[in-house]
């Protein structure tokens, strides 16, 4: 595996410690607590101290105290240092991430950027729905006292085995020794260290050596689908064997069960062709609005709810709850309108170049755009892979050529295929073929 250096450098950039100053002092309690108002106002001296102990190697977390809060109905017991080490902290793990980001498997979640619960819910989603001979039964297991467990030498190993910055993991080292044992539970490193191991020791694992086609992971909590139990009695087994490995233990609350009985999986249950909030969440919550009477709380705990039940076919009981009739937005016939009336169309922008001889499907396009390349340009949205994409034109003959197709009953979307054209000194045209 190749090991990632120089990082430091990428930590102590200025835009990095100065984002993570902002993200660590953002809210009203935390600019106002005397701690928070002395760091606001020597903001260059502390970035500029961090700067020097981070690029020195020299940097540690200067020390904590412990809290206990309750968490799904349990007793946990999260460590909290000074904001003057969270600023640090953060600065760290933002560039640290990035880098461990490529290597997690895209079915992993928790505490990754861009992938929540509700993205993972979507690929098991797709995956039902496009494959039901194949996810018949679901394996579910779960890590026991996870961040609790973790031998603090596997995860340096894990550290050293990714980057070769020798101050980087250093400090690491320090995040990971802040512990007697474990990990911390309320330090910023933690989550991504525990995703670094998890992906090393089971992930790859499953994937790359078991050739697993239907596993998911949410923090250390694991759901795999397969076609027959047979193929998860084996699937089982290598799990235990992965987790016990690195002195970790599954569970005995892990099962294999028909996908008809539901996934009870990242606060909702999944079946093949809807799916519902769990119980529990669905209890919590009528009991708090039944307990409460201020309307500023109960209108705060009602948009909470919206956020859990819009990602599941739940209106009925939205409604049966709050009072409130949750419409669906399609069924609203509400659309934005540009200012300018010129069309937004969806997808990243990809350079003509790259679309040389290959098959596109062209569905619209748009002229009169400005760009930083000039005015009076054409935007052209095409299907590439069953993807959306978008490129830019100043071509006058490709112009030509689609509003005369947009002329024509049914013209568009059509096939194409993009060649290039030499002529002239050096120059280079785009047409369709």
């Amino acid at each position: 595996m190749r090991r990632d250096g120089h990082i430091i450098e990428e930590v102590v950039a200025t835009d990095n410690m100065k984002a993570s100053f902002r993200s660590v002092l953002r809210g009203k309690d935390r600019k106002c607590s005397r701690v928070g108002r002395y760091l606001l106002a020597h903001e260059d001296e502390v970035i500029a101290e961090l700067q020097r102990r981070i690029a020195d190697g020299s940097y540690r977390v200067s020390g904590y105290r412990e809290m206990n809060i309750v968490e799904a109905g349990k007793l946990r017991k999260i460590q909290v240092i000074p904001l003057k080490d969270r600023i640090a902290v953060n600065a760290i793990m933002r560039v640290v991430d990035e880098h461990l980001h490529r290597r997690f498997i895209r079915t992993s979640s928790a505490s990754i950027r861009n992938r929540g619960m509700h993205d993972l819910m979507e690929y098991i989603r797709r995956d039902l729905a496009q494959d039901r001979e194949g996810t018949r039964y679901c394996y579910t297991f779960d890590i026991r006292k996870f961040y609790e467990s973790v031998d603090q030498q596997v995860a340096v190993a894990a550290v050293r085995r990714v980057f070769k910055d020798e101050k980087l993991i250093a400090m690491l080292e320090g995040f990971v020794h802040m512990m007697p044992q474990g990990l911390s539970m309320g330090l910023r490193s933690s989550q991504g260290l525990a995703n670094l191991i998890l992906s090393i020791h089971l992930d790859h694992e499953l994937k790359d050596r078991l050739g697993l086609k239907y596993y998911y992971r949410y923090c250390d909590d694991g759901r795999v689908l397969a076609g027959t139990k047979a193929e998860l009695w084996k699937v089982r087994d290598a799990v235990h064997r992965c987790v016990e490995a690195i002195g970790l233990e599954v569970k005995s609350n892990e099962r294999i069960t028909p996908i008809e009985e539901g996934i009870d999986f990242l606060g909702y249950v999944i079946y093949p062709d809807h799916v519902r909030l769990r119980k529990r969440n669905k209890q919590n919550f009528a009991r708090k609005m039944a307990s409460i009477q201020s309307k500023r709380r109960k209108r705060e705990l009602t948009a909470s709810f919206y956020g859990m039940t819009k990602h599941a076919d739940c209106r009925r009981l939205f409604n049966q709850l709050t009072g409130i009739n949750m419409k669906n937005f399609k069924d609203l016939g509400v659309a934005y309108t540009p200012a300018d009336g010129k069309k937004r169309f969806k997808g990243t922008v990809i350079s003509i170049r790259e679309l040389v001889n290959l098959p596109v499907i062209v569905h619209d396009f748009e002229t009169g755009i400005t760009t930083e390349h000039g005015d009076d340009r054409c935007i052209v949205q095409i299907e590439m892979n069953g993807e959306m994409r978008k490129f830019f034109t100043d071509s006058e003959e490709m112009k030509s050529i689609l509003q005369q197709i947009r002329e024509m009953p049914d013209g568009f979307p059509f096939e194409t295929i993009i060649k290039s054209e030499q002529f002239g000194k050096n120059k280079t045209k785009y047409i369709f073929t």
